[in-house]
């Protein structure tokens, strides 16, 4: 006989990354953040896409998530150019709480997926119940 209860599947990831991989962003609190980061050698250059440039993360590079006056498309296409000069660059992309997201056309995740650099996701509180992997290299 054929089961006629819904299946159940968790929408969290179950498993950490050991570092982010173009396509294939990773979520982190600031802790995490931070924790990860000392483990890296050589340090990448690190950009933060949020919006405002006062709460970056001390040597964080700044990209406007958003501007007043810019439709999305220009947002990005600030982050395509980003990309194209600054290759082996890693982007944070602020979703604390309290931040407004990135004004883009499509959902984050897809558009995320879609790029070509190393991604971490920074969120507030616990990264366990995200829309990507955390990150732990341990």
């Amino acid at each position: 006989m054929r089961k006629t209860d819904p299946l159940e599947a968790s929408k969290t990831w179950q498993y950490p990354l050991p570092i982010p991989m173009p396509g294939v962003p990773v979520c982190a609190t600031e802790v995490d953040l931070n924790r990860e980061v000392e483990k890296l050698s050589p340090k990448p250059l690190f950009f933060m896409w949020t919006d405002d440039q006062r709460r970056c993360i001390n040597g964080y590079q700044f990209i406007p998530s958003v501007r007043q006056g810019v439709p999305p498309q220009g947002i990005e296409a600030s982050i395509e150019a980003w990309a194209m000069q600054y290759k082996e660059a890693w982007l944070v992309v602020d979703l604390r709480d309290g931040v407004i997201p990135p004004s883009i056309s499509m959902p984050l995740s897809d558009y995320l997926e879609k790029q070509i650099f190393r991604c971490i996701v920074l969120v507030s509180d616990s990264s366990e119940n995200e829309s990507w992997p955390q990150w732990s290299s341990s």
